[in-house]
Protein backbone atom coordinates (compact mmCIF):
# COMPACT_ATOMS: atom_id res chain seq x y z
CA UNK A 1 0.00 0.00 0.00
CA UNK A 2 2.93 2.42 -0.38
CA UNK A 3 1.21 4.47 -2.87
CA UNK A 4 -1.78 5.35 -1.10
CA UNK A 5 -3.03 8.73 -1.07
CA UNK A 6 -5.68 11.15 -0.66
CA UNK A 7 -7.37 11.96 -4.12
CA UNK A 8 -10.32 13.55 -3.47
CA UNK A 9 -11.61 16.10 -0.68
CA UNK A 10 -15.38 17.52 -0.28
CA UNK A 11 -17.67 18.58 2.10
CA UNK A 12 -19.53 15.99 3.39
CA UNK A 13 -23.46 16.20 3.54
CA UNK A 14 -25.31 16.63 6.95
CA UNK A 15 -26.96 12.55 5.59
CA UNK A 16 -23.14 11.42 4.40
CA UNK A 17 -22.00 12.71 8.20
CA UNK A 18 -24.63 10.80 9.80
CA UNK A 19 -24.23 7.64 7.68
CA UNK A 20 -20.18 8.12 8.90
CA UNK A 21 -21.04 8.36 12.74
CA UNK A 22 -23.85 5.73 12.83
CA UNK A 23 -21.39 3.12 11.13
CA UNK A 24 -18.43 3.60 13.41
CA UNK A 25 -17.70 1.69 15.68
CA UNK A 26 -16.07 4.19 17.77
CA UNK A 27 -17.90 7.55 17.10
CA UNK A 28 -19.31 9.31 20.45
CA UNK A 29 -21.40 12.18 20.45
CA UNK A 30 -18.73 14.63 20.27
CA UNK A 31 -18.32 13.48 16.74
CA UNK A 32 -22.16 13.39 15.65
CA UNK A 33 -23.00 16.39 12.76
CA UNK A 34 -25.95 17.59 15.76
CA UNK A 35 -23.02 18.31 18.17
CA UNK A 36 -21.21 20.42 15.48
CA UNK A 37 -24.27 21.53 14.29
CA UNK A 38 -24.77 23.26 17.26
CA UNK A 39 -21.82 24.25 18.69
CA UNK A 40 -20.93 26.15 15.30
CA UNK A 41 -24.07 28.23 15.89
CA UNK A 42 -23.25 29.42 19.18
CA UNK A 43 -20.10 32.03 20.69
CA UNK A 44 -17.90 29.24 22.17
CA UNK A 45 -16.69 29.97 25.66
CA UNK A 46 -13.71 28.04 25.35
CA UNK A 47 -12.53 29.87 22.44
CA UNK A 48 -12.83 33.44 23.59
CA UNK A 49 -16.51 33.29 22.34
CA UNK A 50 -15.62 33.03 19.35
CA UNK A 51 -18.31 30.96 16.91
CA UNK A 52 -16.48 28.49 15.25
CA UNK A 53 -16.40 27.81 11.54
CA UNK A 54 -17.52 24.25 10.41
CA UNK A 55 -14.07 23.41 8.01
CA UNK A 56 -15.57 19.69 7.74
CA UNK A 57 -14.20 17.57 4.97
CA UNK A 58 -14.86 13.96 3.34
CA UNK A 59 -11.47 12.50 2.28
CA UNK A 60 -11.18 9.58 -0.16
CA UNK A 61 -8.19 7.63 -0.55
CA UNK A 62 -6.54 6.33 -3.85
CA UNK A 63 -8.12 2.61 -3.05
CA UNK A 64 -11.43 4.15 -1.88
CA UNK A 65 -11.59 3.72 1.56
CA UNK A 66 -13.59 7.17 3.08
CA UNK A 67 -12.83 9.48 5.79
CA UNK A 68 -14.69 12.10 7.58
CA UNK A 69 -12.87 14.97 9.50
CA UNK A 70 -15.26 16.62 11.94
CA UNK A 71 -12.53 19.41 11.99
CA UNK A 72 -13.91 23.59 12.99
CA UNK A 73 -11.35 26.46 12.56
CA UNK A 74 -11.25 29.46 14.71
CA UNK A 75 -9.23 33.08 13.25
CA UNK A 76 -6.53 33.95 14.70
CA UNK A 77 -5.13 37.09 14.32
CA UNK A 78 -7.81 38.76 11.88
CA UNK A 79 -7.72 35.93 9.35
CA UNK A 80 -4.52 35.81 8.62
CA UNK A 81 -4.18 32.39 10.63
CA UNK A 82 -6.23 30.11 11.22
CA UNK A 83 -6.44 27.54 14.72
CA UNK A 84 -8.39 24.04 13.31
CA UNK A 85 -9.59 21.28 15.68
CA UNK A 86 -11.39 18.23 15.56
CA UNK A 87 -13.68 19.72 18.39
CA UNK A 88 -15.77 22.76 18.75
CA UNK A 89 -15.15 23.09 22.46
CA UNK A 90 -11.62 20.99 22.60
CA UNK A 91 -13.21 17.71 23.49
CA UNK A 92 -11.94 14.82 22.30
CA UNK A 93 -12.53 13.97 18.78
CA UNK A 94 -11.50 11.44 16.01
CA UNK A 95 -12.14 10.33 12.17
CA UNK A 96 -15.01 8.64 11.18
CA UNK A 97 -14.96 5.62 9.01
CA UNK A 98 -16.67 2.31 8.47
CA UNK A 99 -13.76 0.97 7.43
CA UNK A 100 -10.54 -0.18 9.27
CA UNK A 101 -8.16 2.69 9.50
CA UNK A 102 -4.45 1.23 9.38
CA UNK A 103 -1.09 2.85 10.43
CA UNK A 104 -0.75 3.41 6.99
CA UNK A 105 -3.79 5.44 6.65
CA UNK A 106 -2.69 7.32 9.39
CA UNK A 107 0.97 8.17 7.94
CA UNK A 108 -1.21 9.74 4.98
CA UNK A 109 -3.61 11.24 7.02
CA UNK A 110 -0.88 13.06 8.74
CA UNK A 111 0.94 14.50 6.34
CA UNK A 112 -1.84 16.06 5.12
CA UNK A 113 -3.07 17.60 8.83
CA UNK A 114 0.33 19.06 8.52
CA UNK A 115 -0.82 22.02 6.53
CA UNK A 116 -3.12 23.06 9.46
CA UNK A 117 -2.47 25.01 12.83
CA UNK A 118 -3.89 21.87 14.61
CA UNK A 119 -5.10 20.86 17.99
CA UNK A 120 -6.18 17.21 18.39
CA UNK A 121 -7.52 15.99 21.12
CA UNK A 122 -7.27 12.15 20.56
CA UNK A 123 -10.63 10.23 21.48
CA UNK A 124 -9.53 7.50 24.17
CA UNK A 125 -12.18 4.75 21.90
CA UNK A 126 -9.67 5.73 18.51
CA UNK A 127 -6.29 7.32 19.47
CA UNK A 128 -3.90 7.12 16.81
CA UNK A 129 -0.96 5.01 16.46
CA UNK A 130 1.64 7.54 15.71
CA UNK A 131 1.48 11.00 14.87
CA UNK A 132 4.69 12.49 12.62
CA UNK A 133 5.45 15.93 13.06
CA UNK A 134 3.48 16.81 16.00
CA UNK A 135 3.94 17.65 19.39
CA UNK A 136 1.81 15.74 22.74
CA UNK A 137 0.68 16.59 26.11
CA UNK A 138 -0.78 14.09 28.40
CA UNK A 139 -4.71 14.35 28.95
CA UNK A 140 -6.87 11.65 30.27
CA UNK A 141 -10.98 10.80 30.78
CA UNK A 142 -12.00 8.94 33.67
CA UNK A 143 -14.79 6.14 32.67
CA UNK A 144 -17.09 3.16 34.16
CA UNK A 145 -16.76 0.13 31.86
CA UNK A 146 -20.38 -1.40 31.65
CA UNK A 147 -19.11 -4.28 28.99
CA UNK A 148 -20.45 -6.46 31.33
CA UNK A 149 -23.73 -5.57 32.26
CA UNK A 150 -25.61 -4.25 34.65
CA UNK A 151 -24.80 -7.31 37.32
CA UNK A 152 -20.79 -6.61 36.63
CA UNK A 153 -21.47 -3.45 37.89
CA UNK A 154 -23.03 -4.16 40.90
CA UNK A 155 -20.97 -6.48 41.84
CA UNK A 156 -18.22 -3.67 41.51
CA UNK A 157 -20.10 -1.08 43.66
CA UNK A 158 -20.85 -4.01 46.22
CA UNK A 159 -17.27 -5.05 46.30
CA UNK A 160 -15.00 -2.10 45.85
CA UNK A 161 -17.02 0.88 46.09
CA UNK A 162 -19.10 0.63 49.01
CA UNK A 163 -18.77 4.16 50.54
CA UNK A 164 -20.49 5.31 46.76
CA UNK A 165 -23.24 2.88 47.03
CA UNK A 166 -24.32 3.73 50.85
CA UNK A 167 -23.98 7.57 49.92
CA UNK A 168 -26.19 6.89 47.17
CA UNK A 169 -28.45 5.05 49.06
CA UNK A 170 -29.30 7.68 51.32
CA UNK A 171 -30.90 9.89 48.61
CA UNK A 172 -33.85 8.06 48.67
CA UNK A 173 -34.50 7.85 52.33
CA UNK A 174 -34.47 11.47 52.51
CA UNK A 175 -36.97 12.57 50.03
CA UNK A 176 -35.07 12.70 46.75
CA UNK A 177 -36.16 11.37 43.70
CA UNK A 178 -34.52 10.81 40.17
CA UNK A 179 -35.97 10.82 36.65
CA UNK A 180 -35.31 12.35 33.52
CA UNK A 181 -36.56 15.72 32.48
CA UNK A 182 -38.90 15.84 29.32
CA UNK A 183 -39.53 19.41 29.31
CA UNK A 184 -38.33 22.71 27.69
CA UNK A 185 -39.26 24.16 30.99
CA UNK A 186 -37.51 22.08 33.25
CA UNK A 187 -34.61 21.90 30.95
CA UNK A 188 -34.81 25.99 31.47
CA UNK A 189 -34.73 25.39 35.30
CA UNK A 190 -31.45 23.04 35.23
CA UNK A 191 -30.02 25.94 33.73
CA UNK A 192 -30.89 28.27 36.33
CA UNK A 193 -29.31 25.10 38.77
CA UNK A 194 -26.11 25.24 36.36
CA UNK A 195 -25.55 28.67 37.05
CA UNK A 196 -25.80 28.93 40.31
CA UNK A 197 -23.33 25.93 40.28
CA UNK A 198 -20.72 27.73 38.22
CA UNK A 199 -20.61 30.06 40.94
CA UNK A 200 -18.47 27.70 42.95
CA UNK A 201 -16.34 26.59 40.01
CA UNK A 202 -12.49 28.02 39.42
CA UNK A 203 -12.21 29.54 35.73
CA UNK A 204 -15.75 28.90 35.21
CA UNK A 205 -16.42 28.41 31.42
CA UNK A 206 -20.02 28.55 30.79
CA UNK A 207 -22.28 27.49 27.49
CA UNK A 208 -24.92 29.92 26.27
CA UNK A 209 -28.79 28.90 27.39
CA UNK A 210 -28.53 28.68 23.19
CA UNK A 211 -26.15 25.76 23.39
CA UNK A 212 -28.64 23.74 25.88
CA UNK A 213 -31.88 24.66 24.04
CA UNK A 214 -30.17 24.16 20.63
CA UNK A 215 -29.92 19.99 21.91
CA UNK A 216 -33.22 19.90 23.66
CA UNK A 217 -34.52 21.03 19.88
CA UNK A 218 -32.37 18.94 17.61
CA UNK A 219 -31.47 15.88 19.72
CA UNK A 220 -33.84 15.39 22.26
CA UNK A 221 -33.40 11.27 22.22
CA UNK A 222 -29.30 11.68 22.38
CA UNK A 223 -29.10 14.40 24.62
CA UNK A 224 -30.69 13.86 28.22
CA UNK A 225 -31.44 15.44 31.26
CA UNK A 226 -31.43 13.66 34.65
CA UNK A 227 -32.75 15.53 37.35
CA UNK A 228 -33.34 15.10 41.30
CA UNK A 229 -35.88 16.42 43.27
CA UNK A 230 -37.33 16.75 46.59
CA UNK A 231 -41.03 18.09 47.04
CA UNK A 232 -41.38 18.69 43.65
CA UNK A 233 -38.35 20.89 43.18
CA UNK A 234 -35.52 20.31 41.09
CA UNK A 235 -32.17 20.21 43.40
CA UNK A 236 -29.53 18.84 41.01
CA UNK A 237 -29.20 17.50 37.19
CA UNK A 238 -26.81 16.81 34.47
CA UNK A 239 -27.05 16.21 31.11
CA UNK A 240 -25.93 12.91 29.64
CA UNK A 241 -24.67 12.69 25.67
CA UNK A 242 -25.75 8.96 24.11
CA UNK A 243 -24.38 7.66 20.79
CA UNK A 244 -23.36 4.05 20.20
CA UNK A 245 -21.34 2.53 22.65
CA UNK A 246 -21.09 5.16 24.96
CA UNK A 247 -23.01 7.91 27.15
CA UNK A 248 -20.80 11.31 28.44
CA UNK A 249 -21.89 13.52 30.80
CA UNK A 250 -21.07 16.53 29.67
CA UNK A 251 -22.48 19.46 32.75
CA UNK A 252 -23.86 19.24 35.48
CA UNK A 253 -24.64 21.01 38.58
CA UNK A 254 -26.51 21.06 41.86
CA UNK A 255 -27.77 23.70 44.81
CA UNK A 256 -25.05 23.88 47.60
CA UNK A 257 -27.44 23.91 50.66
CA UNK A 258 -28.92 20.48 49.48
CA UNK A 259 -25.81 18.97 49.72
CA UNK A 260 -26.03 17.32 52.47
CA UNK A 261 -28.89 15.06 50.56
CA UNK A 262 -26.29 13.16 48.83
CA UNK A 263 -28.71 13.93 45.26
CA UNK A 264 -25.42 14.04 43.03
CA UNK A 265 -24.51 10.52 43.82
CA UNK A 266 -28.21 9.04 43.83
CA UNK A 267 -28.08 10.95 40.22
CA UNK A 268 -24.77 8.85 38.96
CA UNK A 269 -26.04 6.12 40.56
CA UNK A 270 -29.61 5.58 38.97
CA UNK A 271 -28.05 7.12 35.72
CA UNK A 272 -25.16 4.42 35.78
CA UNK A 273 -27.52 1.28 36.18
CA UNK A 274 -30.07 2.49 33.64
CA UNK A 275 -27.27 2.82 31.09
CA UNK A 276 -25.78 -0.11 31.77
CA UNK A 277 -29.21 -2.07 31.80
CA UNK A 278 -29.84 -0.27 28.40
CA UNK A 279 -26.86 -2.04 26.99
CA UNK A 280 -24.08 1.19 26.71
CA UNK A 281 -20.68 -0.03 26.63
CA UNK A 282 -18.80 3.49 28.80
CA UNK A 283 -19.93 5.81 30.94
CA UNK A 284 -17.58 8.93 30.33
CA UNK A 285 -17.47 11.01 33.24
CA UNK A 286 -15.07 13.24 31.70
CA UNK A 287 -11.18 14.81 32.48
CA UNK A 288 -10.15 14.93 35.89
CA UNK A 289 -7.56 16.97 37.50
CA UNK A 290 -8.77 18.56 40.71
CA UNK A 291 -7.59 15.77 43.13
CA UNK A 292 -11.37 15.93 45.40
CA UNK A 293 -12.82 15.33 41.75
CA UNK A 294 -10.43 12.33 41.14
CA UNK A 295 -11.37 11.20 44.48
CA UNK A 296 -15.28 11.25 43.55
CA UNK A 297 -14.67 9.57 40.25
CA UNK A 298 -12.78 7.00 41.43
CA UNK A 299 -15.46 5.89 44.02
CA UNK A 300 -18.17 5.88 41.54
CA UNK A 301 -15.65 2.91 39.65
CA UNK A 302 -14.30 4.88 37.08
CA UNK A 303 -10.95 4.33 35.93
CA UNK A 304 -8.90 7.19 34.59
CA UNK A 305 -8.41 6.30 30.50
CA UNK A 306 -4.61 7.59 29.11
CA UNK A 307 -4.97 10.20 26.43
CA UNK A 308 -3.29 13.00 24.39
CA UNK A 309 -3.81 16.23 22.87
CA UNK A 310 -1.87 16.37 19.63
CA UNK A 311 -0.53 19.86 18.71
CA UNK A 312 0.66 21.31 15.18
CA UNK A 313 2.04 24.81 13.88
CA UNK A 314 3.01 25.47 10.41
CA UNK A 315 6.77 27.23 9.76
CA UNK A 316 5.06 30.54 9.39
CA UNK A 317 2.56 30.08 12.99
CA UNK A 318 5.66 29.88 14.72
CA UNK A 319 7.56 32.86 13.33
CA UNK A 320 4.48 34.61 14.39
CA UNK A 321 5.10 33.29 17.69
CA UNK A 322 8.06 34.05 18.52
CA UNK A 323 7.86 37.67 17.25
CA UNK A 324 5.10 38.47 19.32
CA UNK A 325 6.63 36.48 22.26
CA UNK A 326 10.57 38.94 21.47
CA UNK A 327 8.15 41.82 20.75
CA UNK A 328 6.05 41.42 24.50
CA UNK A 329 9.62 40.41 26.32
CA UNK A 330 10.68 43.48 24.78
CA UNK A 331 8.18 45.97 25.89
CA UNK A 332 7.79 44.56 28.91
CA UNK A 333 11.29 44.83 29.76
CA UNK A 334 11.02 48.82 28.31
CA UNK A 335 7.64 48.76 30.94
CA UNK A 336 10.39 47.59 33.76
CA UNK A 337 13.23 50.44 33.21
CA UNK A 338 10.25 53.10 32.64
CA UNK A 339 9.31 52.53 36.39
CA UNK A 340 12.67 51.95 37.66
CA UNK A 341 13.30 55.55 36.02
CA UNK A 342 9.97 56.77 37.25
CA UNK A 343 10.42 55.84 40.92
CA UNK A 344 14.25 57.47 40.79
CA UNK A 345 12.73 60.64 39.35
CA UNK A 346 10.26 61.02 42.25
Amino acid sequence: MSGLRIVNIAKPTPEQWERFENNCDYATFYQTHVWNKVLCSNPNPYSDNQIPEDASQLIRFSDGVEMLLPLVKYKKLKGIFYRHSFSPDNKYGSFLSDRDITAEYEQVLFQYLSRYNLSWRQSPFRPVSLYPGFAREDDNTWVIDMRGGIEAVRKMWQTSHKVFLRNARQAPNKGVTVSKASTLEEWREFYQIYLESSKRWDDPVIYSWSVFEGFYKQASVKAQLWAAWVDGKMIAGQIDLCHNHTVILWVKGGLHEYFHLKAPNYLDFQQIEYYAQEGYWWFDMGRAIAPSIIEYKSRTGCEKMEGSILIHKTPTFKVYERLRWETTSRLQSLKVRLQKVSSVAQ
